[in-house]
């Protein structure tokens, strides 16, 4: 996620480099993200303001309540600052959420030595290894050949959790796991500590999962907490 803080900083240079995605949708959320951006930081100034305006009004009310003075106008405007303030933190955490969203649509900055282009036929070749083998026949997918061998299972794997998702099986899971199992050990080997935290299920996806009162006796609970 780009750093907003760079966006408010260098708004020309980020933009010109969105601009090298040719994509003009990124860049109508990058102009949107400014406009809601520039209302929170002026709502900001609007919350720091009332409390600043609040903090002044409860020292001159003690100084003035001293001095036998009347004090009645000024409490009417302090009873009001209370509201008005949480509405403009309310607005101003809305738009912070609208802000995260956007940021969390737009892409990464493009390295400077990233060659511009239309689509991958402009793609420039950095270096090669070997030479791409040639076949006497015509070779087949790695999805067609993991579906022959029973590997994998998109349409399942579509019902349950969706478009491109899939299940792994058999052999493929071992190799998923031993793939993993390499990773874990090269990181013991450069110092890493290998931590398994406790997981925590609350009780409306555990019951998708299985009937809860078989083994709700059994379980660790968190007691006033809806945590398994």
């Amino acid at each position: 996620m780009l750093d907003i803080k760079l966006i408010r900083e260098n708004p020309t240079l980020v933009r010109r480099n969105l601009e090298r995605r040719r994509n003009p949708e990124i860049l109508k959320l990058f102009d949107r993200l400014l406009e809601v951006d520039e209302q929170w930081r002026k709502l900001t100034t609007r919350v720091n303001e009332l409390r600043r305006r609040r903090n002044e009004i409860s020292a001159e009310i003690a100084r003035l309540l001293k001095e036998g003075r009347d004090v009645s106008k000024l409490r009417m405007e302090a009873k009001r600052l209370p509201e008005l303030i949480k509405e403009a933190e309310e607005e101003r955490r809305r738009l912070w959420e609208i802000e995260r969203s956007i940021l969390m649509r737009l892409p990464n900055l493009l390295h400077e030595s990233v060659p511009d282009g239309e689509d991958e036929h402009d793609n420039v070749e950095i270096r090669r290894w070997g030479e791409p083998p040639k076949f006497n026949f015509k070779p087949r997918s790695h999805l067609e050949v993991l579906r022959e061998l029973g590997l994998i299972d998109f349409e399942r794997g579509a019902k349950v959790a969706g478009a491109g998702f899939c299940y792994l099986r058999n052999e493929l899971v071992l190799l998923d796991y031993a793939i993993m199992m390499f990773a874990i050990e090269e990181l013991l080997k450069k110092g890493y500590i290998l931590i398994e935290p406790p997981f925590m299920l609350r009780r409306e996806p555990y019951e998708g999962a299985t009937s809860l009162e078989d083994f709700e006796k059994v379980m660790y609970k968190v007691e006033g907490e809806d945590l398994y």
